[in-house]
């Protein structure tokens, strides 16, 4: 159940708090990915900081320091930082240093945003302790399905517990919890997170996904005539996508359509591997990696796909697939409760099981029926206009006041939402 936020506080009770329900917020954003860096929660980020600003607040952002990098913002802060994988490169933000302690001691601020765990995320816990302000905190990430890029330990059962109680510490140390899909709400209550959790999915800027700059292009750079099917991945090249299993499936749909394109738009740690698994298939001269796609163009690609697959169980509420529909793409994929809401069987799309054979069987289902394939595509787009940035704007800000005033005036974090889940 997706929540947005309803609140609004007695006037004399907010006239005696200090808090102007229309003024102007300063809000920190605590993070270890942000952009350049191309990832879900990168691009959220940068989203939400746009649309904060636009409607009047001030947001500073803290994140790691990236080599050679240079921000055009000034209230962007960068705190020293080692890196610790190469691909994709992932940077620990080092936060006890003179410098970063001094930024956060002269900054004023009446809310902070952790989007992350790690070092810089404990860095924004101390920080609301030492200043006494309220802190919020973001689950963007499934901590316990990212074990094996731990050095040390890997997957083993101690790492997994250790993950399991990380991830529950972390989130009770904030006053409220934000869970972008109703799947996260569900994990982080059965890992004993008592602190509320609030379900604000990820928002886009729609308008872009809605009416591509061109279309065409990609069909015409890789030889395609406008009938032939595309199907696309766009996203993280990692082994917690089981891209291997998508690749296995075009397999089985290659086979029974000789013109079939299956497309691979991305990065990551997995795709020297992912190459060579391609070119072991007979049909790999029709297995395209496009590296990663400039994300002005990003909508022109969707426009040319015909079909939108994913055959990951790791994802929280993902950014590529909030995209994918917006554009108009049915999606065919191994189910994911972290897709409620975003693919619905038999009106936007199909859910399989994560089973390479069933996964090519049924897009080949899919494929074969050009009705249902319009009607899901026009469905999609239907579905995607709740995921829009100011949606998720607006009801952090509401979000955001809530936890203030509650904070000031007696510490309660209770109050009613209602859903965004519903059917349109």
């Amino acid at each position: 159940m997706n929540h947005r936020i309803k609140f609004t506080p007695d006037k004399n009770e907010s006239q005696s708090s200090g808090l102007v329900s229309d003024e102007p917020l300063h809000i920190g954003f605590f993070t270890d990915t942000y952009i350049p860096q191309i990832n879900g929660i990168a691009i959220s980020l940068q989203l939400l900081v746009h649309g904060l600003r636009a409607k009047g607040h001030h947001v500073t952002v803290f994140a790691p320091r990236l080599p050679g990098h240079h921000d055009l913002d000034a209230n962007v802060y960068r705190i020293p930082a080692v890196r610790y994988m190469q691909l994709p490169p992932v940077y620990i933000a080092v936060p006890g240093t003179p410098r970063a302690i001094l930024a956060l001691h002269r900054s004023q601020f009446d809310i902070l945003h952790v989007h992350s765990p790690l070092t810089i995320g404990m860095l924004a816990y101390m920080t609301a302790q030492l200043k006494s302000l309220p802190l919020i905190y973001t689950y963007h990430t499934s901590i316990t399905d990212y074990a094996h890029y731990l050095k040390i330990g890997g997957n083993t059962r101690p790492v997994f517990r250790a993950t399991r109680w990380f991830s529950a510490a972390t989130a009770n140390l904030s006053d409220q919890v934000v869970v972008p899909s109703p799947k996260f709400k569900r994990i982080l209550q059965e890992q004993n997170v008592h602190r509320p959790s609030h379900i604000i999915p990820n928002g886009i800027e729609l308008g872009n996904f809605y009416d591509p700059k061109s279309r065409g292009a990609y069909r015409q750079r890789l030889g395609l005539n406008p009938n032939q099917p595309l199907l696309l991945y766009v996203g993280r090249l990692a082994p917690e996508k089981q891209l291997n299993t998508v690749i296995d499936a075009f397999g089985h749909v290659a086979s029974l359509y000789t013109d079939a394109q299956l497309v691979i738009a991305g990065d990551g740690s997995s795709r020297a591997e992912l190459e060579a698994h391609a070119r072991a298939s007979e049909y790999h001269k029709r297995i395209h990696f496009l590296g990663m796609v400039d994300r002005a163009n990003l909508p022109n690609l969707l426009h040319d796909a015909t079909l939108f697959l994913s055959a990951s169980t790791s994802e929280v509420h993902p950014i590529a697939m909030v995209e994918a529909i917006a554009a108009g793409l049915p999606v065919a994929a191994v189910w994911d409760d972290a897709f409620e809401g975003l693919l619905m069987d038999g009106l936007n799309g199909r859910k399989t099981s994560q089973d390479a054979g069933s996964f090519g069987t049924m897009i080949c289902e899919v494929l074969a029926d050009r009705a249902a394939l319009e009607a899901y595509g026009q469905r999609s787009v239907e579905l995607s206009k709740k995921f829009s940035i100011e949606a998720q704007v607006d009801a952090l800000i509401e979000l955001y006041r809530h936890t203030i005033f509650s904070n000031f005036y007696d510490g309660s974090n209770q109050y009613h939402t209602e859903s965004l889940f519903q059917n349109p």
